[in-house]
Parts: structure tokens; sequence; C-alpha cells
């Protein structure tokens, strides 16, 4: 109960904020832009996993954007200022059992600054310098970011494999894009590899930047069929290696060996059959770990019910393939609906079926998820 009564707290702000956004809007004429949202999510785990139960969680988030052109000072520049707060249970840590995560929300509880970065254009090359949210750039699939569970945002392949800057905590970096014709656009980025946990840093505003702490590097080219900024048929093949931290104590499973180092291989597509119908796909390598593999696809239909296009249709797989030494690989069917009732309010039920949930030592029962999604988006 009291999840809830935080997250409808929540919800009454992002609605006064969304009011006071507009009278910003009208005065300042889109040079600072306040945007918010929330995302709430009730969880029931049906049979299997840990154990049967419901839980609520929910994610409210705050943007504040200031475009240094709109303002007259010079072109081509952009502050983010982007802070968060999650609330609620922890269904896949108390519930499921599953390491991929069911709600891509799933967070604790916390308060925190999730990005802050200053971002230039020159020509066809574009930096961004500061605290950044990897997935906001790298491994990313549009047609996959319809589904709720979280390896259709970043796959295990990087989450569960090294501390990368993504959700919910992020870390400072530097990210060149250079798109070098209307098809074809090259990203590479450099991360800090070890943020601070929640623990020593509940705010995410302490940054070490000692690069002898570990780094992390990624690098990814895209080509596009129909063009960078549009939808349609789109191709990304990305690479990426990790400093471990000096206290992480990554050990291989199988092999015994400590790994001070590691590194992968990944691949995502997204394709527009027509209209309606899109499809995605998404392939991980990492062979150092425990969690070496990743596949992972699905489609989406828009309008089945809605001649304005204002429903989507999705089904989708999430295969995490483990070592024998971790245990069987950990499979997830997704079934989703998401409906838009109003420009800013949408409604998401969503069934999950998880096979051999892997995120514990102890061998768990097949599990079965149901979750009802609420977004708000001003």
């Amino acid at each position: 109960m009291k999840y809830l009564k935080k997250g409808f707290t929540m919800m009454l702000l992002l609605i006064a904020i969304n009011g006071f956004s507009q009278t910003a809007d009208s005065i300042k004429s889109c040079v600072w832009q306040l945007n918010a949202t929330y995302k709430g999510d009730f969880v029931t785990n049906f049979n299997g996993g840990i154990t049967t139960g419901s839980t609520y969680l929910g994610l409210a988030d705050l943007f504040l954007r200031f475009d240094a052109e709109k303002a007259g000072l010079w072109k081509g520049g952009e502050f983010l200022v982007h802070g968060a707060n999650s609330h609620g249970g922890e269904p896949s840590a108390n519930l499921i059992g599953d390491f991929q995560i069911a709600s891509n929300i799933e967070a604790g509880n916390h308060t925190f600054l999730y990005e802050l970065w200053f971002k230039q254009r020159f020509s066809n090359i574009t930096a961004t310098v500061g605290l950044q949210d990897l997935n906001a750039e790298f491994a990313s699939s549009n047609v996959a970011s319809k589904f709720i569970n979280s390896s259709f945002g970043v796959h295990s392949v990087i989450s569960d494999n090294v501390l990368a800057p993504i959700f919910p905590l992020t870390s400072p970096g530097i990210t060149l894009c250079w798109n070098k014709s209307e098809n074809i656009s090259l990203k590479t980025a450099v991360y800090k590899g070890c943020p601070i946990d929640f623990e020593h840093n509940p705010y995410n505003t302490k940054w070490s930047l000692n690069h002898l702490q570990g780094l992390l590097w990624v690098t990814e080219g895209q080509y596009s069929w129909t063009g960078i900024q549009e939808k349609g048929n789109v191709l990304k093949a990305g690479v990426f290696f990790h400093q471990h931290c000096p206290e992480s104590d990554v050990v291989n499973s199988e092999t015994g060996n400590e790994l001070t180092h590691d590194y992968g291989f990944y691949l995502v597509g997204d394709h527009q059959i027509d209209s309606k119908f899109s499809v995605f796909y998404q392939l991980g390598l990492s062979p150092r770990n425990d969690n070496y593999g990743y596949l992972g696809a699905g489609c989406a239909y828009t309008g089945l019910f809605s001649k304005k296009g204002n429903d989507i249709l999705g089904l989708a797989i999430a295969d995490g393939m483990l070592t024998k030494e971790r245990g069987k690989n950990e499979t997830t069917f997704e079934l989703s609906y998401k409906v838009q009732l109003t420009p800013q309010i949408y409604l998401q039920p969503d069934l999950q079926y998880v096979v051999h949930p892997g995120g514990i030592d102890v061998q768990l029962k097949n599990a079965t998820v149901g979750l009802v999604r609420l977004g708000l988006e001003f």
C-alpha cells in the first residue's frame, strides 16, 4: 500500500510539472524544455520462481534540457539534466529469481541523478561529455524497446557481465558519433568502468575519474536502408572491452580463472516489414563469462484494434545462454499489448513465461508472470 501511495504522489507531482512546462514553453520558446514521465508496474508471479505473490514498483523521470542555439548563444550545443526516483518492490529479486529482470524499471528505492551531459554537434560529428546512459546510444532496438523485459533494452551479455553505465546506475563518459552518410554512422565511447554503488553513492553524485580503476570502451557501426533518423531497416554491430574493477573478483566458474578484463560482441537488427508489422533480433557473445551468449527476437504489430495506430501487440523471446556450471539457459517469452489511451497516458498489460529462472544458485521452477504498466508522459 505504501508503494501505491508513493506512486500516486509522483503522478500528481508530474501533472503539476506538466502545467509548469507548458507555461515555460510559451515564455522561452523551447530554449528550456521540462519533461516528465512516470511508469508504474503491478506485477504478479502466479507460479514457479522463488515464491508466488504480487508487488508494485514505479519510476519517475524528470528531464530539463537547454538548447544553446535557440538561446542565441552558439550553434549545436545542448545540455541535459535527468533525475529519477525508483520505488516499490523488486519482483525479480524477491519473487521470480530471473537474472534477465522481468521489469525494466526494477531498481529498489532510490532518488538519483541519472544523466548530466553536454552535447555539441560539429557538422556530421556529435560529441557528448558527462554522465550518460550507454543504452541511449548503443545496443538499442526501436522495436525491442516496446517490450518490458530488461533484456530487450540492454541484453544480458552486457548487463550481467560488466558494470556498464545503464539503468539505474550510470557513470561519466565521452561519446563520439560520426554520421558518415545518410545510411552509415559510427559511434565510439569510453566510460568510467567502475561506478560507485548506491550504498556509497546514494544520489549518484560521486564519480571517480581514475582510469586505473576500470574503463569500458564500446564501438558500434550502423547501417540503415532508409536513413539513420527514419524508421525502417537498421543493422547495428558493436564490440565492447571492459577493464574489471580491482575489487570485483569476477571468476569464470568453468575454468576458475579470475577475469581482470572482459570483452564481447553484439548484433542488433530492426526491420519494418510493412506499415504495421516490424521485427527485431539481438545477438550477443562474451565467451569468457558464465553468461556467454544471448539471443533475442520478436515482432510487433501496430493498429490491430485501432485504425489510428494507437495500440501495439508484440511477441518476443529472450534466451540467456549459460555454461553448464552456472545452470540451464534462462529463456523468457513475452506477450505484450500497449494501448495509448490519451496523448499522455498509456496502458500495457504484459505476460511473461520464464523457463529456468537463473538469477540465484538454487534451481527454480518455470515462472508465469503477469504485469500491468501504467505510463504517463508529459
